[in-house]
């Protein structure tokens, strides 16, 4: 029994001891062929890449792999306005400018980055200031192809208006909206609320206004003839012949200004009321910063009325619209119609609003409609003979013209080169002191002291 107890006893510990040394054996194996290779990153790394390029990368077991990375890539086209840079050196940061942007895209979700590439200048935004104030560019619609500027008077400042080569009527809306497919040359026009002066503003900055001289009443003929130009009119005629504004003594008589030379187009004399003149015109020339008030009221509209009777041979009209020979005396009693003088007129116009349009308020739609005679009424000369019609300015070179002004009167075969010369000259050659006409003139005609079968009596004065 002992035996045997011991052989088994033997046998169990022979064999838990080999049981233990191959299970030792097994896991060592199990580590060295099972267990995933790592890598380290893909080489090299995508940053700034614009093509296609390959990495590589190594495994913890020495495996080298490769891949090809694909780049693709956009333009865009990005409008903009200059901020701290004035890239085309032009003293200012308003330009409008467009920017290429590339965008490259890797392969494989790497991501993309972005480059800028051609600045050009889209459209040169040139804004001149006038007295105290700033311009704001508002390019939030930039994509629709406009931009709004946007004018912050300083304070005791107030906003005028818009004007300039880019700006067909000078206008008071604010934001101002322009188009950005051009350059742009825009003056925003200031004026200090408190002494307010319009030198170099609006009216004072137009290239023809802006050269009449108030103590030079000539020069308001040449500026006549200049502005007439501007809307296809020949005026330059006048040149040649006899032409004179001066100050006289009306007396009682009530009007600020007349002319007694209509339907004779080479010859051009107004008459301004000395009294009107020197108690309201005088004033506004004296003050210390020149035409500091309405701009039209140094004696502008007055004689833009008359010039229009003399020169246009026009007579008053009755229009609500803007209108230089506007006069109630031509509306019909009880009409009610609210006329509109040009002392009243807007040079910067909101065309938005209709109680401050250039349909309504205008200067500039005055001025249109005078010389393109719109709205207009011409002058006709009635014969002193029911035998004949009237007869229409210019009075035809076939007439005899029969005239009477003051203590004198002559008669002479009338037209553009005969009755001009010889009012100009008459009043001088009577000796009445009348050296005042002193228009050029490239002839003196003799007076010829007959009266044809076709007379006229011309005896117009229009005021």
């Amino acid at each position: 029994m002992v035996r045997i107890f011991l052989f088994i006893l033997t046998t169990s510990l022979i064999l838990s001891c080999s049981k233990s040394d191959s299970e030792g054996s097994l896991s060592s194996e199990t580590n060295n062929s099972n267990s995933p290779e790592t890598f380290g990153e893909w080489s090299p790394s995508y940053t700034d890449q614009t093509n296609n390029f390959v990495q590589s990368r190594t495994g913890s077991n020495g495996t080298n792999e490769t891949r090809e990375i694909n780049i693709t890539s956009n333009e865009q086209v990005v409008i903009s306005k200059e901020k701290d840079l004035d890239i085309n050196e032009d003293g200012d940061n308003y330009d409008i400018i467009t920017e290429t942007i590339s965008t490259y895209t890797a392969s494989e979700g790497l991501g993309s980055f972005s480059s800028s590439g051609i600045i050009s200048v889209k459209s040169d935004i040139d804004i001149e200031i006038k007295n105290e104030g700033l311009v704001d560019i508002d390019i939030s619609e930039i994509n629709s192809g406009q931009i709004k500027l946007v004018a912050n008077p300083s304070s005791g400042f107030t906003f005028l208006g818009w004007d300039g080569p880019s700006v067909s009527v000078p206008k008071s809306s604010n934001p101002l909206i322009l188009e950005v497919d051009s350059d742009q040359q825009i003056k925003a026009n200031f004026l200090n609320s408190i002494d307010p002066d319009f030198t170099d503003i609006g009216f004072h900055a137009d290239s023809i206004y802006s050269k009449i001289d108030p103590n030079n009443l000539l020069s308001y003929v040449d500026a006549f003839i200049l502005d007439a130009e501007r809307y296809g009119v020949d005026l330059t005629y006048v040149r040649d012949h006899c032409y004179n504004i001066v100050i006289e003594d009306f007396g009682s008589f009530p009007a600020a200004g007349r002319t007694n030379a209509s339907c004779v187009d080479s010859q051009v004399r107004v008459e301004l009321n000395k009294e009107y003149w020197e108690q309201t015109i005088q004033p506004l020339l004296d003050h210390p910063n020149g035409f500091y008030k309405d701009p039209y009221m140094f004696g502008f509209h007055l004689i833009w009325h008359e010039l229009g009777h003399d020169i246009l041979n026009l007579q008053h009209t009755c229009n609500e619209t803007p209108n230089f020979l506007n006069h109630y005396s031509a509306c019909e009693e009880g009409s009610n119609v609210i006329l509109q003088y040009t002392s009243k007129m807007l040079w910067f116009t909101v065309d938005t609003n209709p109680e401050t349009s250039q349909e309504n308020k205008g200067f500039h739609r005055a001025v249109s409609n005078y010389y393109k005679l719109i709205n207009q009424i011409p002058i006709t000369i009635k014969t002193p003979s029911s035998t004949h019609d009237d007869i229409p300015c210019p009075v035809p070179p076939s007439a005899t013209l029969i005239r009477e002004i003051g203590n004198w009167r002559f008669f002479t075969e009338s037209g553009e080169d005969s009755y001009a010369n010889d009012f100009c000259y008459s009043k001088e050659r009577l000796g009445n002191n009348y050296a005042e006409y002193i228009g050029p003139s490239n002839r003196r005609k003799i007076l010829n002291q007959s009266i044809s079968n076709y007379s006229i009596e011309c005896t117009l004065e229009e005021w």
